[in-house]
């Protein structure tokens, strides 16, 4: 952007990025003047007139640099409550709560997949007949599982992708295979493996709904120690018997005191 002054004009490309990056960019293009006034005068005076200004200058461009820092520090507040809000704008992960559902978003094609919050686990089984000759015909299975992840950061797992002569020994792979990763959809959140927390944290931090492996651990923990600190409060019976014995123990028999068979008169 330009704009013009009595005897100069300026290019100004300034630019803010709120709570990111701020920009102050101005060019001086100086007219055509007249400095007879100037040149009129000894080249000592000119020098140190030019000096004495660009001390101003700087004291310009100084002031300018204190306010970018003025900026940074609001700026840094904007880039806390951007951070915040993208947190808690993230929506919730679509999922089919453990159950066996058709899938048509499955390698472009109509498959079967089972989800929850964490993993999602989706294979497709199709006959192929050879274009050469019908006799040739086998039966695809591809199948995958991987993390879930609400922002788009998943992770496979596994994934393989087999050719079987008939139909009957598709299906026992693909049940082999659903079995083997049964475990991971008994839960609707289950806990997350170390290696898989990046998928569900926004800015280090994890979105809600979702408990690591390590958090369940510690959880587990306290949970257990709260249940040994009640039972060394709680008195056992055999110690109270024990000590209701120690105490009758403690208490003195009375004397018996000696009968006289004759009177003495």
């Amino acid at each position: 952007m330009y704009k013009d002054y009595d005897n100069y004009r300026t290019y100004e490309n300034d630019d803010l990025s709120a709570g990111a990056t701020l920009k102050v960019e101005h060019t001086i293009i100086v007219n055509e003047t007249d400095i007879l006034n100037l040149i009129s005068q000894p080249l000592e005076k000119i020098q140190a007139m030019r000096d004495n200004n660009v001390k101003k200058e700087t004291a310009a461009f100084e002031k300018v640099r204190q306010s970018a820092r003025d900026w940074e520090k609001k700026a840094a507040i904007t880039r806390q409550f951007d951070r915040a809000i993208e947190y808690l704008q993230v929506p919730e992960v679509s999922h089919s709560s453990n159950k066996w559902v058709n899938d048509r978003d499955c390698y472009n094609y109509d498959c079967t997949s089972i989800s929850n919050m964490v993993y999602k686990m989706t294979y497709r089984m199709y006959d192929y007949t050879s274009w050469r000759s019908e006799k040739t015909r086998r039966w695809e299975v591809k199948w995958s599982i991987g993390t879930n992840s609400p922002v788009g950061h998943n992770n496979c797992i596994a994934e393989q992708e087999r050719s079987f002569k008939d139909k009957a020994e598709a299906e026992k792979y693909i049940q082999g295979r659903i079995k083997a990763y049964s475990h991971l959809f008994t839960e609707i959140s289950p806990p997350i493996p170390k290696e898989y927390e990046k998928s569900f944290m926004v800015h280090e931090h994890l979105l809600p709904g979702y408990v690591t492996e390590k958090m369940q651990k510690a959880q587990e923990a306290a949970k257990t120690e709260n249940i040994s600190r009640s039972a060394d409060k709680k008195p056992s019976i055999r110690k109270e018997l024990n000590s209701i014995k120690a105490a009758e123990k403690s208490v003195p028999k009375p004397t018996q005191t000696k009968k006289r068979d004759n009177l003495e008169l």
